[in-house]
């Protein structure tokens, strides 16, 4: 790798890196403050929210991405061309073509990665995600109680708690019945008590203090009475629904499984066939858009110093964010729905969003060309001739006339 290669990879790395980070963690934030809203208000434990958010990472790292790339090599193109670097670069005999070499380097890498992420990490990371959700509402996570209402927990067991302490999650003015399978009956009420579950969320461990128990034989015929200072209190749970097997989403199933079951189904006998098909063709074009990005990019980057354009830059990242909003929301959703083949609705987007990119990027490359020639000309020297006058096409820049020189030295020095 050249000097060049390492000074262009220098330029596009580093906004590369910040805009990546940045991007990430805004989407991030945001998606935290709407996963402790969503567990706590199913009463869940906080942790559950780490690692929902671990496995919703692979999906936002597939949509920052490619607005990270796309800003690091704008960015980098326009610093370039703002401190004239890159009239250097091609004064030295460095083209366009030359300078993008090390780019489409690196951008190769990071095609490789992205048909990984969106082909295997992320299908993976989003059925672990739909599965965590799924136990939280489903209270595998820990048995959801409201307050002051009654709840039945499990086959003839009711609750009711008149208070929890948000501090110590203890509740207050417990009320228990347990309604045997022989007619019998067991009442608890307790002051205070801690509520919890095993490890494996079959057994409701109640720890509770300063109660009564009240034992009601089968028959209603005796009463037994217990009064107690503390009283540990265990409680069958019933199983926890089982998640759906991965599959049933288009979007949870690998490249692999894409691709065996468009291959082996067809749209009569399978359901969700176009589903599956219109997003094998998402896989595949998704990191081919790197390919097209630089272009872009380059297009949008490189302006004059003196008319330094702030609308391209601007324009390249709407450009880039509706191409990606078209073939996500448009062509992926008509092809699932059979509306349009995939060869025309996401393929022909793809050929559109090439054709596109490479129309700005000569046009932007001969702009500057000539915005580079115009600077070379209007920094020319005046020439001086033999007989003292000035060059012809210096006058027409500005420059004193012929005849208005001072007068030449005709004489000849004598030896």
């Amino acid at each position: 790798m050249g000097l060049i290669d390492r000074y262009i990879l220098r330029a596009v790395t580093t906004p590369l890196g910040l805009a990546l980070c940045v991007a990430g963690m805004l989407l991030l934030i945001e998606q935290m403050l709407r996963l402790f809203d969503f567990v706590l208000a199913e009463q869940g434990p906080v942790e559950v929210v780490w690692r929902m958010l671990a496995n919703l990472i692979p999906h936002y790292l597939g949509l920052a991405l490619p607005l990270g790339a796309f800003l690091g090599v704008m960015l980098a193109f326009r610093a370039l061309s703002m401190s004239s670097e890159l009239d250097a670069l091609h004064s030295s005999g460095a083209s366009m073509r030359r300078l993008l070499r090390p780019i489409y380097g690196l951008f190769l890498v990071l095609m490789a990665f992205d048909f990984a992420l969106v082909s295997y990490i992320e299908p993976l990371a989003r059925y672990r995600y739909e599965q965590i959700r799924f136990d939280v509402t489903t209270g595998a996570f820990g048995v959801k109680i409201p307050q002051g209402a009654f709840v039945d927990i499990a086959d003839g067991v009711t609750i009711r708690l008149g208070g929890v302490n948000s501090e110590t999650r203890e509740a207050e003015d417990i009320f228990l019945e347990q309604r045997g399978a022989d007619g019998g009956l067991a009442t608890v009420t307790a002051r205070y008590g801690a509520i919890s579950t095993n490890p494996d969320f079959t057994r409701l461990l109640l720890k509770l203090r300063d109660g009564r128990q009240l034992f009601v034989d089968p028959n209603a015929a005796r009463v037994n009475a217990l009064s107690f200072d503390s009283f540990d209190l265990e409680v069958e749970l019933p199983a926890s629904a089982v998640f759906r097997s991965r599959g049933g989403d288009a979007r949870e199933a690998t490249f692999d499984e894409l691709l065996a079951s468009v291959r082996s189904g067809s749209r009569a006998s399978d359901p969700l066939w176009d589903a599956y098909r219109a997003r094998l063709h998402w896989v595949v074009i998704h990191p081919l858009s790197y390919l097209v990005m630089p272009i872009l990019a380059v297009a949008m980057g490189v302006t004059g110093r003196r008319r330094a354009s702030t609308l391209k830059p601007v324009a390249g990242v709407a450009i880039l964010i509706v191409y990606h909003e078209l073939l996500e929301e448009w062509g992926q959703i008509a092809v699932r729905d059979g509306a349009l083949s995939p060869y025309v609705a996401m393929w022909g987007l793809l050929a559109a969003f090439a054709a596109l990119s490479v129309a700005l990027y000569n046009r932007s490359v001969d702009q500057a060309r000539v915005a580079r020639v115009a600077a070379r000309q209007e920094a020319k020297p005046p020439r001086v001739l033999v007989e003292g006058g000035l060059d012809a096409d210096s006058a027409s820049d500005g420059a004193e006339p012929a005849d208005m020189a001072e007068p030449a030295l005709t004489g000849r020095a004598s030896s």
